[in-house]
């Protein structure tokens, strides 16, 4: 279920972007749609938000995963 878009400012650049599946204690992982693309973001063993089998030409940036962990978190809890 997709909800309405959210931005997020990186790089003085603002990504609109949706999110599809949201974080909960359950399931440590945000879907979310950026770009027209889905993509999945999970929480590693260290703590650090990362993107799950990132394709070779579209990956995200470390820092815009950052921005949008740190905007999902704070909004859904976990």
């Amino acid at each position: 279920m997709i909800g309405f878009p959210l931005r997020v400012n990186y790089n003085q650049q603002d990504y609109i972007y949706y999110i599809i599946s949201a974080p909960s204690k359950k399931s440590l992982s945000i879907e979310i749609l950026l770009d027209g693309k889905s993509y999945t973001l999970i929480l590693s063993e260290h703590k650090l938000w990362m993107e799950k089998a990132p394709e070779e030409n579209c990956s995200l940036e470390s820092g815009l995963i950052l921005a949008i962990s740190r905007a999902v978190t704070l909004r859904y809890p976990i």
